[in-house]
């Protein structure tokens, strides 16, 4: 079995952490499918450029949906792809990939040779359909309301098992909607992946962080929903369960007397998860608050949104990076809770 790598999206040419784990675990001779872009030509021409700059050989599956009924069963194609020693889905529509690929002789020599050892890698709608279900779409707070853009689950490529996976994780506040997407396909781990950062997930051995920001874990358990947030050079024993904090960071162990009554008003904007966690266990305060909710620029209007309730466990813990406190900072299990609330504004007289 190969590697699976998990990039968030919006991958940076000087990337060198995470386009070093590419090359270790797919080999320079990397298949790109640009399947998911809505121009494929343009995506192929960005990517090779990227994959040459580093070192790569990259060669273009350039399967689209238009083509799927000739090219994934195209002898030539079959044996282009079987001349490459990994793979990569580029960004665009998660649900493009399987339309195209799914029950095709290209995705089944794909899967042959993942097992035989071959790594595959996505990136950004990429790394959504690594999934099975995958999430094809939906905003958090629509999700948890049941109103607008609501969660879609789709049949996804299902090169990872037993989670769940998202991407622009923390920069598109997505943490709602996967833990609507936990629930529905009954699943007790899902984690996101955030931009220009990537989760490597071996077979054997533990799994690592590499590159800029945070890979999320959410954990549903009998006792309730934790997450943590793990930066570049962190691990996660799967077999374990167990966080593995790099040594170059240290534990925060004396509060910040300044941070206190935690309280974010827009949990599900960019970042405010990571932001949120931070200062909560740079804190001596037990707990923290987020809201969301659906504005209006009426008085007295009254609209429906969501609470979410951040507590430390007796396995919380924060580091600090080697630089300035906050910094390549990590979180391990915090506790969550989400309900829904009514929130109503009126003027003051």
């Amino acid at each position: 079995m190969g590697t699976v790598i998990l990039v968030g999206g919006a991958l940076k040419a000087d990337n060198q952490s995470v386009f070093g784990k590419i090359l270790e675990h797919c080999g320079p001779r990397i298949g790109i499918f640009t399947t998911a872009s809505s121009n494929p030509a343009q995506s192929w021409e960005v990517n090779a450029a990227l994959f040459r700059a580093q070192g790569f050989d990259p060669q273009h599956i350039g399967i689209t949906v238009e083509n799927a009924g000739i090219l994934a069963y195209d002898p030539a194609v079959r044996s282009q792809v079987q001349s490459c020693s990994g793979f990569f889905f580029a960004g665009g529509d998660q649900r493009q990939i399987t339309r195209a690929l799914l029950g095709t002789p290209v995705l089944a020599l794909l899967r042959r040779q993942f097992a035989e050892g071959a790594g595959v890698v996505g990136s950004s709608a990429g790394t959504a359909a690594m999934a099975d279900p995958m999430i094809a779409g939906g905003q958090s707070l629509d999700t948890c309301l049941g109103d607008g853009e609501t969660l879609s689950l789709q049949p996804g490529l299902g090169l990872v098992k037993s989670l769940q996976v998202d991407q622009h994780f923390l920069a598109w506040g997505r943490f709602g909607r996967l833990m609507s997407a936990m629930e529905q396909a009954g699943v007790g781990l899902g984690v996101g992946v955030d931009e220009n950062t990537a989760l490597v997930m071996p077979k054997q051995g533990p799994w690592e962080v590499a590159g800029e920001s945070h890979v999320a874990f959410l954990e549903r358990t009998r006792a309730g929903w934790q997450v943590s947030l793990l930066a570049q050079g962190d691990r996660y024993d799967l077999a374990l369960g167990q966080f593995q904090i790099h040594p170059s960071r240290s534990l925060i162990q004396m509060p910040d007397p300044e941070l206190k009554n935690l309280l974010s008003t827009d949990i599900f904007a960019p970042y405010a998860l990571s932001r949120m966690l931070a200062r909560l266990v740079q804190s001596a305060d037990q707990a923290a608050t987020g809201l969301s909710f659906r504005a209006s620029p009426e008085d007295g209007f009254s609209a429906l949104g969501v609470r979410v309730r951040f507590y430390k466990t007796p396995q919380t813990m924060g580091y600090d990076g080697p630089s300035a406190p906050g910094e390549r900072f990590s979180v391990v299990r915090v506790g969550l809770s989400l309900e829904a609330i009514r929130v109503q504004v009126e003027p003051v007289t």
